[in-house]
């Protein structure tokens, strides 16, 4: 059973029990800022055989786990950016089966806003343009990310709290505002740690290793499946310790710290993907400490 531990960003005092169905309860956050993990959990009766989680056209079935009152599944979802998911309120929908009886469950989640920093900077056009050969291979490469990360594995291997791979200090938040030239650019999608060439680069989860490629702007790159649609991904190493199929536990050394890909000097960018919904790491750290 994975560690059923309180997350930092989103305390017990705005996760709000909601109207019991017969036997089925919902716990989750009403508004929920972009870019934000959040957990949500299930309270079912014992005789309850699964549930069914719809989130934002993904679902996914946690396991249930025996407790003192019934059986709790809990589940760690995400709320992306304005820049990649449109909208600002969604439905939750949770499906509970007990003797082929499908009971149903409903809460409406709100985007909260919150603030990014802005970094403008002039740099050399590589950074700033890609020519078509460096177009296509961007988008073969954002392809085989998509249809790798688009399986969901039935069974978490999750833990809170995170391991945090590197204990560099954060040199780019998660969200930063980036302008190359006067040209704005995406968010920054992850946290950017600094770390010397060579440094050891951990797991922050167990899990199985989806990908251990190259890519351009990522450089080299591991992707490991944490499963219920949990994805952590670690750029720019200088080497790979871990295989595509590859069991991790949580610590293990999946590569280094390097300088690989569109970069100006060595260091790790980590990002965290829940259900294709790009969150912030950091606070997944730092929960239950």
């Amino acid at each position: 059973m994975r560690g059923l531990v309180s997350i930092a960003i989103l305390t017990s005092s705005i996760l709000t029990a909601g109207p019991a169905w017969a036997g089925l309860e919902l716990d989750c956050p009403e508004h929920v800022p972009e870019g934000t993990a959040f957990m949500l959990t299930v309270h079912a009766d014992t005789g309850t055989d699964s549930v069914r989680v719809g989130w934002l056209e993904r679902a996914i079935r946690p396991k249930l786990h025996p407790t003192e009152d019934g059986l709790r599944a809990q589940l760690l979802l995400g709320v992306g950016m304005r820049e990649r998911l449109d909208g600002e309120a969604w439905t939750l929908r949770v499906s509970a089966w007990s003797g082929g009886v499908e009971e149903i469950g409903v809460r409406r989640v709100r985007r909260g806003p919150r603030n990014y920093p802005e970094q403008h900077l002039t740099v050399d056009r590589k950074f700033d343009e890609l020519d078509a050969e460096e177009l296509a291979r961007h988008e073969r490469e954002r392809a085989a990310v998509r249809a790798a990360t688009a399986a969901m594995s039935p069974s978490g291997t999750w833990l809170l709290p995170l391991a945090r791979p590197v204990g560099g200090r954060v040199t780019s938040d998660f969200g930063l505002r980036r302008f190359f030239n006067g040209t704005p650019k995406n968010p920054h999608s992850g946290v950017d740690l600094a770390g010397e060439r060579g440094t050891p680069v951990l797991a922050c989860a167990g899990g199985t290793v989806l990908l251990a490629d190259d890519h351009f702007f990522a450089g080299r790159s591991v992707y490991v499946d944490h499963g219920e649609g949990i994805v952590s991904m670690y750029f720019h190493l200088t080497e790979f310790r871990v295989t595509p199929g590859q069991r991790v536990v949580r610590g293990q050394i999946v590569g280094t710290v390097g300088d690989s890909g569109r970069v100006t000097g060595p260091h790790l960018h980590w990002g965290l993907s829940l259900q294709g919904q790009l969150v912030d790491p950091l606070p997944l750290v730092e929960a239950g400490h």
